[in-house]
C-alpha cells in the first residue's frame, strides 16, 4: 500500500521510493547488521535470545564493557550490552551495520543533511565508526570491521 505522501511526491515529480533512479550509484553493502539492546537486564534477556528464541551465543566480553553477540545464522546479529543497574530502566536500542567505506558514508549522510554526530574515529576495541540519527531518532551506529591486531597497540 503506497502512502499518499509518497504518491503525493512521485505526482510532483520528485524521486520516491519507487524512483528506479533514487538514490543512483549510491549503494552500499553491509558487512553485518546488527540490532542493540542496552539493558540492565543482561542474564535475562540472553536467555531470552538465546534459550527463548534459539540464538546462537557467538561472542562474550567483559572488556571495554560486558556484552554478547547472538546470531542466527548469517550477518544478522542481536548484540546486548550490559548498562549500570543505578541507571534505572534502559530501553535503549540501535542499529548498527559494519561497512566498508565509512568515509563514503558518513559524507553521503553529511551531504543529504543528516544528523551525523562525529567524524569517524578510530575506536578502543578497533576499527573505526560514528554515529547518525535516522528522521525519527533512531541512533544507526556505522563502523568498520575490526583486525585483532589493532587491539594489541591500543
Amino acid at each position: 500500500m503506497e502512502s499518499a505522501a509518497i504518491g503525493s511526491a512521485e505526482a510532483a515529480g520528485e524521486a520516491g521510493p519507487s524512483d528506479p533512479t533514487a538514490g543512483e550509484g549510491m549503494t552500499v553493502r553491509v558487512e553485518q547488521f546488527v540490532f542493540v539492546v542496552m539493558t540492565n537486564r543482561f542474564d535475562e534477556s540472553v536467555r531470552f535470545y538465546r534459550d527463548g528464541l534459539g540464538l546462537e551465543l557467538v561472542e562474550e566480553w567483559t572488556e571495554h564493557g560486558h556484552g554478547a553477540v547472538l546470531s542466527a545464522g548469517g550477518h544478522a546479529r542481536v548484540e546486548l550490552i550490559d548498562a549500570d543497574p543505578s541507571d534505572g530502566p534502559t530501553r535503549m536500542t540501535f542499529l548498527g551495520m559494519q561497512v566498508g567505506d565509512i568515509d563514503g558514508i558518513h559524507a553521503r549522510l553529511a551531504a543529504v543533511g543528516a544528523e551525523v554526530r562525529s567524524e569517524p574515529t578510530a575506536k578502543p576495541w578497533g576499527g573505526r565508526g560514528f554515529v547518525a540519527f535516522d528522521p525519527n531518532g533512531v541512533a544507526v551506529n556505522l563502523y568498520t570491521a575490526y583486525d585483532e591486531a589493532e587491539t594489541s597497540d591500543a
